[in-house]
């Protein structure tokens, strides 16, 4: 008996590809809701520049050892002791390097004409917050799953209501959250900046990013409990439908935003509408689906 005890207790310790992949994406969901504003200042880009590759390695050495210091009491992982902490921040330094060249090279901060030690000196300060952020994602986010199971065994009945309420609160939520990141985004020149570097192909793969990272943030990492969501009926309360009906509130709340900051107006070029609202989308679709996971 005690043997079969410790056969489930091994099964349960074990650490399978779906909870790697679980853990990654935590951090990669911390690192955009922390670090995704300041991917979006220019002058981030321009100091960068202006460090030598020593900066360099002691900036992320700084970044390193505060992300150690977190982990020792929680990280995006599981377990606080020092082989653990220096571990997760290892891989929390690669996220914050892989999220950020992904993210330059989609906002054009970056591209094939930069010289290399520009984009490597930008690639490394902007990993700097991105990987911090990957180290608070579990204690900051994981949570709200035992009371969506709760709310769920004390409203068996009127699952059509249920889930029409569920949608409403859904986009609330998501409108919410993505004001926030947008307002203090939109009245910045970066969001024109980046629109104007925009290609059609610049914005389908923004567009792709940000639906496929928001989706990643719910459903992948788990925070508030994923299953409980993928149990509900209804087309806008499958994960897709979820994801993509949130991603139009944010497009919605971004246009409104780029209206209002930059005084678009009829005569403007229909690209040029559809580029700014898709640059501001991004920021706003992790603020929608950061205001789901908190609330």
């Amino acid at each position: 008996m005690a043997s079969a005890q410790q056969t489930d207790d091994a099964a349960s310790d074990k650490h399978t590809w779906k909870d790697e992949i679980r853990d990654l994406m935590r951090g990669v969901a911390g690192a955009a809701i922390i670090g995704v504003p300041l991917v979006y200042t220019m002058e981030m880009w321009q100091v960068a520049t202006t460090f030598n590759a020593t900066e360099i390695l002691l900036l992320l050495c700084f970044g390193f050892a505060v992300c150690v210091g977190y982990n020792l009491f929680s990280g995006f992982r599981k377990g606080n002791g020092l082989v653990e902490a220096i571990q997760d921040a290892l891989e929390a330094i690669a996220i914050g390097v892989v999220l950020s060249a992904v993210l330059m090279a989609l906002l054009g901060a970056i591209d094939l004409s930069t010289p290399l030690s520009d984009a490597m000196s930008r690639i490394a300060v902007e990993a700097i917050p991105l990987a911090i952020g990957a180290s608070v994602a579990n204690t900051q986010f994981d949570g709200g799953q035992q009371d969506r199971e709760s709310s769920d065994e004390e409203k068996p009945g009127a699952q059509e209501a249920e889930n029409r309420h569920k949608t409403l609160h859904e986009i609330g939520i998501a409108a919410a959250g993505s004001l926030v990141f947008a307002a203090s985004i939109a009245p910045t020149e970066e969001v024109a900046l980046v629109a104007q570097r925009l290609s059609p192909l610049g914005l389908i793969a923004i567009a792709a990013f940000s639906l496929g990272l928001s989706y990643g943030m719910i459903f992948v990492a788990d925070f508030t409990g994923s299953e409980n969501r993928q149990k509900d009926s209804g087309i806008l309360q499958s994960p897709v439908g979820e994801t993509v009906l949130a991603y139009a509130v944010a497009l919605a709340v971004s246009l409104v935003a780029v209206c209002f900051f930059h005084g678009v107006e009829i005569t403007a070029s229909p690209f040029t509408v559809v580029a700014l609202t898709v640059s501001l989308g991004l920021p706003a679709a992790i603020g929608g689906a950061a205001g789901r996971l908190i609330v």
